[in-house]
């Protein structure tokens, strides 16, 4: 049966998703892996209405400015940082639109509705690790580029296939 016509599940509030990933990251047994050429990320479960991925990060790995799936299935998301340092990127929209910097540490918990356009980034000497929780299940993410004409979508990453 093809998971179109398969249930949806209802989205998961906006709270439950940060209790999640405190919950996942806190009770983690999958050890990570880092690599040199980009963040390293795996799926590492799904349950009703969302997954979870773990990622690892070296110093100067990040994301490109992204969100979550777009306009067909967007999703929201839940980061835990579970060790090291990460700083959020989120992109301030306005007739100069410009990114808010925001700096996470081991414990702490960054939340983004399904329509937030965001980068990740360990500006950190030391390695990172964060556990991303998304609901619905993360399908694809739109990169998208910025400067002092605004913002421009750049391309589509799909899940299982680009990372």
């Amino acid at each position: 049966m093809s998971s179109d016509l398969l249930p949806q599940s209802p989205p998961l509030a906006v709270d439950r998703l940060e209790s999640l990933a405190a919950f996942y990251a806190a009770n983690l047994t999958l050890s990570p892996r880092f690599t040199k050429g980009s963040r390293w990320a795996r799926r590492v479960l799904s349950g009703p209405g969302h997954e979870a991925w773990l990622l690892a990060w070296l110093p100067g790995q990040g994301t490109d400015l992204h969100d979550h799936g777009g306009v067909a299935r967007p999703a929201a998301a839940a980061v835990a940082v579970v060790s090291g340092r990460l700083t959020e990127y989120t992109v301030q929209p306005g007739d100069f639109p410009g990114l808010r910097r925001r700096h996470l540490t081991a414990g702490e918990v960054a939340v983004v509705d399904d329509r937030t356009v965001h980068g990740m980034r360990n500006v950190s000497d030391g390695p990172a690790v964060s556990l991303h929780v998304y609901a619905p299940g993360l399908e694809a993410m739109r990169t998208y580029l910025l400067d002092e004409t605004g913002l421009a979508p750049s391309r589509i990453l799909r899940a299982g296939e680009d990372w």
